[in-house]
């Protein structure tokens, strides 16, 4: 079986705006939104519903700080923190993490189409503005 995504990821590398020894933040590659972050744990769960308790509040503990850093340097008005649990609720990597979402008042009613890749100029932009 092939090592998941998120498994190769968090090997490290300068995709990474945040890593403790728990977990990790990286730009979704395919976000709905700029500044579309995943926190991700280290240690592999297919889901939320397989993940340790202790794991779950860490991961959610990131995406608060996320959440607010998306809010005060991107300018964002809100945010939404996030995570799908199986294909048939929009989880396309089988690795638990959470989605967290600046949205913005300029775009109007939620958009979800993740169909635009993330340009790498956007990306070390927006990583030189959250990287704690």
């Amino acid at each position: 079986m092939d090592e998941c995504v998120f498994c190769k990821l968090a090997k490290g590398g300068e995709h990474m705006i945040f890593e403790n020894r728990l977990c990790f933040v990286v730009l979704d590659k395919y976000p709905a939104e700029r500044g579309h972050m995943l926190v991700i744990p280290k240690k592999h769960y297919q889901d939320m519903l397989e993940a340790p308790d202790s794991v779950i509040a860490g991961v959610y503990e990131t995406a608060k700080k996320f959440g607010n850093m998306a809010k005060e340097r991107l300018g964002a008005d809100g945010v939404n923190i996030e995570t799908n649990i199986g294909r048939i609720a929009g989880q396309f990597v089988m690795h638990f993490h959470v989605h967290v979402i600046p949205r913005y008042k300029k775009r109007g009613e939620r958009v979800f189409d993740h169909e635009e890749e993330l340009s790498e100029s956007d990306a070390k932009g927006l990583r030189k503005l959250l990287k704690d």
